[in-house]
């Protein structure tokens, strides 16, 4: 018995893989621009230097604020009236949130204040965090949330 393929098939095996091919580098750019596309949405980019320079106190004052909302935001997560899809709205909240701070950023010459330009890095890394907390929680905790709500509920 042969083992060989039978060389009549070999233009349907050749398209066969043509076919296959196409099909999943098409998908996957898909994926790489919805991917991309995604990433830009979320970053927003930094504004040009406009307005006048803060102090360092003022900068610092600024990221205090900005940690105490992104804090209060996380908090809250479990008082929304929908803690299953609550990540969605931090997300919105995160796009806006990452906008003013760059704005701030833009202001406060933080490449020749090192603590200022520490402080702000730092405060990324939390909203790193808090990102990923949100999603974590309203995934895992979220429906057990809602459906005690609806328990408790007069």
């Amino acid at each position: 018995m042969s083992t060989s393929p039978d060389p009549k098939l070999r233009p349907f095996r050749a398209a066969s893989w043509a076919v296959y091919l196409v099909f999943s580098v098409g998908f996957s750019l898909c994926i790489i621009f919805s991917v991309y596309k995604s990433v830009l949405h979320m970053t927003p980019e930094a504004p040009a230097v406009a307005g006048s320079a803060l102090s360092e106190d003022e900068c610092l004052q600024n990221a205090r604020s900005l940690f105490g909302e992104l804090e209060q935001r996380r908090k809250g997560l479990a008082d929304e009236a929908d803690v299953t899809h609550a990540d969605q709205r931090f997300l919105e909240f995160r796009v806006e949130w990452l906008q003013r701070k760059r704005n701030i950023e833009a202001r406060c010459g933080l490449e020749t204040r090192e603590r200022t330009r520490k402080a702000y890095e730092s405060l990324d890394h939390v909203l790193d965090l808090y990102t990923t907390a949100s999603v974590q929680f309203t995934g895992g905790v979220g429906p057990a949330t809602d459906e005690l709500k609806k328990l408790l509920a007069p």
